[in-house]
């Protein structure tokens, strides 16, 4: 267990506060809930009461991912925040509402955000025209992988043969597919699996509050099945956390 702190705070769907070390991290903000995405639950704080942040951190550009309406209030200096994203159009948006520090990573790239955090940018997936990262930071002795539209098992399992083991996986779980057939995140077994490719003892649930919507997304799986394929794995512990409530390593 690292000696350096890590705190996350669930806030709606796939976003959440990452604290590790002295740094905050928001990821895929969403705050504004739009019934056209299904998502089942309302943001568990408001954007006028986020702390300071470092970064702010986007895997792709859809809006129940990638909603910057929402920090157009964010009350603190947005020069101080980096951003960091996987597409220029989210870069854009970022832009248009005052963040001026902006990076879109491509896979493999590397960056240091602060004196003793550091980001990469880990290969996730292409899907139809999105590209999608997944994100390893790591600070001190503390790390945490972020793929809050992670599907493919096999960057995974290179990303975990070349590097060293992660404390933490934030993944997805209710295994959505658009159409009926067209898979965009993990199932909850595939978290567990892509778990233990990264060399993390704990899958921290996201992606889980999603409902079905007719003809256009079916919800495949959930946090139950993440429970139920680690049943039997002692080195492995699913955490589940509802809105508003932080849970630490």
């Amino acid at each position: 267990m690292p000696k350096t702190a890590i705190n996350i705070t669930r806030i709606c769907n796939a976003s959440v506060l990452i604290n590790i070390g002295e740094h905050t991290i928001l990821t895929d903000p969403y705050f504004v809930n739009t019934p056209f995405f299904g998502v089942k639950e309302g943001a568990a704080i408001k954007p006028q009461d986020l702390p300071p942040l470092t970064a702010i951190l986007g895997c792709h550009d859809v809006g129940d991912h990638w909603q910057m309406k929402g920090l157009i209030d964010y009350p603190h200096d947005k020069d101080n925040v980096q951003v960091f994203v996987a597409m220029e159009s989210q870069a854009q948006s970022a832009r248009k509402i005052g963040f001026k520090n902006v990076k879109v990573l491509e896979w493999g790239e590397q960056r240091t955000i602060a004196g003793n955090l550091s980001i990469e940018a880990v290969e996730a997936q292409q899907m139809m025209k999105w590209t999608v990262n997944n994100y390893v930071l790591r600070c001190e002795d503390a790390s945490i992988l972020f793929g809050s539209e992670a599907r493919d098992l096999s960057p995974l399992a290179e990303y975990g043969a070349n590097n060293s083991p992660v404390d933490v996986a934030i993944f997805p779980v209710n295994g959505v597919h658009m159409l009926g057939f067209y898979q965009l995140v993990m199932r909850g077994d595939e978290a567990v699996a892509g778990t233990k490719l990264i060399g993390a003892k704990k899958l921290f649930v996201i992606h889980d509050a999603h409902t079905h919507l007719p003809g256009l997304m079916s919800v495949k799986s959930s946090g139950d099945d993440a429970d139920a394929a680690a049943l039997h794995d002692d080195d492995l512990a699913v955490i589940r956390m509802p809105t508003g409530e932080r849970w630490s390593l």
